[in-house]
């Protein structure tokens, strides 16, 4: 058994994520509208680049159940380094294979995912 593996905490991360994924496709309609598709594409790559990143680090930071709280802290030190790993890759990966990114579409979806995130740590 694992802590965060409960209904709850299974439904928590289902719904952050998916709200990552919404706000991801919202901000790439607008961009779409608004702007041009070059903006829509580079806005849905830096909402990828969030959401994605809130899955590896879901799936990173389960610990047993009863864990002690080194292992607990551990969990988490280690879910974290596999995050900022997987979203230098991310990133790295959308700036070489798409030379056309859009700067501001694309960081400014990346830090939307990121505020559903914070957020959801305040009130979920």
């Amino acid at each position: 058994m694992y802590i965060f593996k409960d209904l709850a905490s299974k439904k928590a991360i289902i719904w952050i994520v998916l709200t990552q994924v919404g706000v991801t496709v919202v901000m790439s309609l607008i961009m779409l509208i608004t702007q041009n598709g070059g903006s829509a594409i580079s806005a849905f790559a830096g909402g990828a680049v969030g959401f994605l990143t809130s899955l590896i680090y879901a799936k990173k930071m389960f610990a047993p159940q009863g864990s002690d709280v080194k292992a607990i802290i551990r969990s988490h030190y280690s879910a974290e380094a596999y995050k900022l790993a997987f979203t230098i890759l991310l990133f790295s990966f959308v700036f070489t294979q798409y030379k056309e990114a859009h700067a501001l579409p694309l960081f400014a979806t990346y830090i939307a995912t990121l505020a559903v995130y914070w957020l959801a740590l305040i009130f979920v």
